[in-house]
């Protein structure tokens, strides 16, 4: 994908977080990644096995990041399709490189050692 396109959903400057996501939204991109094209009943019914969610706001939510550039929208069906235009990886290195940035002054060396270590 293109930097520029993989840019264009990350925070504000004047964002209240680091990432440009919500947990939902977060949790939605990864059925979308999971899948690789949804329409909003397959991410519905996905999420409810879950969670208490109403189908217009997993509506809302897809249209919302389709207008962030980080999922396709393809309204030529009755029910409109959606497909990532980014990677998971993509995503995590743009939240990472905030924290990096934001949160460790630059100072990368801590982060890769915490990453390195084994999973609980």
């Amino acid at each position: 994908m293109s930097e520029e396109r993989s840019s264009a959903w990350r925070r504000r400057e004047r964002s209240r977080d680091l990432t440009g996501l919500g947990w939902l939204e977060a949790d939605i991109l990864r059925v979308v990644w999971d899948t690789g094209e949804v329409t909003v009943r397959d991410v519905y019914e996905r999420l409810r096995e879950d969670r208490s969610i109403a189908y217009t706001t997993v509506m809302s939510v897809l249209r919302n990041l389709a207008a962030k550039g980080l999922l396709a929208q393809d309204k030529s069906a009755a029910a409109y399709m959606y497909r990532p235009l980014v990677t998971d990886e993509e995503v995590a290195r743009g939240i990472l490189d905030a924290v990096v940035d934001k949160i460790m002054g630059g100072r990368r060396e801590p982060l890769i050692e915490y990453l390195r270590r084994p999973l609980p």
